[in-house]
């Protein structure tokens, strides 16, 4: 699951979806409380996109032990499950597990299928057969917050999870009223992955035409994916005034019901978001 939700709640509440957002926590009137809760709908709805897509959509680090081959141009070709692949981290390939090469410094191409390329040189023991390979490698969409306010015209940004985080690559600030995208300077050298994330600084290519706060999004997630979870947070929250208009009708559990019936509950809503997301989902 997320630790942030890939829309803030401060994104949210600019989308313009009519929904009083003061009272979801009934009995309390700290607009913190009310805040911590929309956060908590987003993280569901966050959760349930990864759901649709069989896998985590922010950008992760995967550990997979599987198998590839040497292609005749001697390049390691290897079938990631996860997907866009944004960096290959470390390969150690062999006949057994037991005997492996470790790839230096994989340098890698990622073809259009997301098929992996690495080259590793033409070798009569495993040449043309199959190859047993240890693969780490960082997956997903860019999607963190701003770790640490910021001026205008700041030459770098800290984020709280620099993962997938790339040297040239661009990503979207969604701050609202001060939204603009900002390209990471090509001399950016991405830390390892580490768990629990380390904030870190990245050095921008031109400086950041606003002040930033923290806590504001940084993502390089498509707009129409994070609409989905736009979606799906406003169907959560759509909630029946009676029970005649109750969305679950049937059983307690009935998404069915929610999903097809004809009554403006919010199914309009998540029939939109699945398929927005059925492009991004993984093919079992």
């Amino acid at each position: 699951m997320a630790a942030t939700p890939y829309v803030t709640a401060a994104e949210f509440t600019a989308h313009p979806t009519f929904l009083d957002l003061d009272g979801l926590r009934s009995g309390v009137s700290s607009a913190d409380a009310q805040t911590a809760e929309l956060v908590n709908i987003l993280l569901k709805a966050s959760a349930w996109a990864d759901g649709h897509c069989n896998q985590p959509l922010a950008a992760h680090q995967v550990q997979l032990r599987t198998q590839g081959r040497i292609d005749r141009d001697g390049n390691l070709v290897l079938f990631p499950a996860d997907r866009p692949v944004l960096s290959v981290d470390a390969v150690s390939y062999g006949s057994t597990f037991t005997n492996m090469t470790t790839a230096l410094a994989p340098v890698a191409r990622v073809n259009r299928d997301q098929t992996i390329l690495i080259p590793v040189g033409r070798s009569a023991a495993l040449s043309g057969g199959r190859v047993y390979v240890d693969l780490t490698y960082t997956a997903g969409w860019v999607s963190t917050i701003l770790a640490a306010d910021a001026f205008e015209d700041a030459s770098s940004l800290t984020v709280a999870d620099p993962t997938g985080i790339l040297p040239g690559a661009s990503y979207r600030l969604w701050e609202p009223g001060a939204e603009e995208t900002v390209t990471v300077a090509s001399s950016y050298i991405p830390p390892p992955v580490t768990a629990p994330p380390a904030p870190t600084a990245v050095p921008l290519a031109s400086p950041t035409l606003f002040a930033h706060n923290e806590g504001s999004g940084w993502s390089g997630m498509p707009a129409d994916m994070r609409l989905a979870v736009v979606n799906y947070g406003v169907s959560l929250l759509m909630r029946p005034d009676t029970t005649a208009e109750d969305s679950y009708p049937d059983t307690s559990l009935s998404s069915s019901t929610r999903k097809n019936d004809s009554r403006r509950d919010g199914s309009g809503l998540v029939k939109e978001a699945e398929r927005i997301l059925n492009s991004y989902a993984r093919r079992m």
